[in-house]
């Protein structure tokens, strides 16, 4: 009886455990910097390598007299090396719609320095948004 039990017990987990199996990836979000406290759930990174290599804390948001938003980043390398990333941020609308996206820009990460990026969106009936991080790859917009 007991040897039944664990039997079906093992093959009912062995099934819970397959059908779990999502195809779908994650997004890789960046490290918190341990420095500061927030949620960076806004932040993305190509690359586990680049969110190792760095860390990055809550984007700054405000909206300007003209209705524009103005988002900024802290970002910095949290290793020995300094390093070139690529970024981009793309801005929804309040049905989360994009309705603008940003060239990739470079920017350069001085080794253990805080360093922060910054972009205005160009249209005022952007309400959410997400940058993006990625090492450079090519010259693609």
């Amino acid at each position: 009886m007991n040897r039944s039990l664990l039997l079906l017990v093992t093959a009912g987990a062995g099934v819970f455990a397959v059908g779990c199996n999502n195809s779908v990836r994650d997004p890789i979000q960046p490290r918190q910097d341990i420095y500061h406290t927030s949620d960076p759930s806004q932040v993305f990174f190509d690359s586990f390598e680049l969110r190792n290599d760095t860390a990055a804390d809550t984007p700054t948001v405000f909206r300007d007299p003209a209705g524009l938003l103005h988002v900024t980043v802290p970002i910095r390398s949290v290793i020995d090396k300094q390093l070139y990333v690529e970024y981009r941020v793309v801005f929804f609308d309040h049905d989360h719609q994009e309705i603008d996206r940003s060239p990739w820009r470079d920017k350069t990460l001085p080794a253990n320095l805080p360093e922060s990026i910054s972009i205005t969106g160009t249209n005022p009936r952007a309400e959410f948004f997400q940058v993006h991080f990625r090492y450079p790859t090519s010259n693609e917009m």
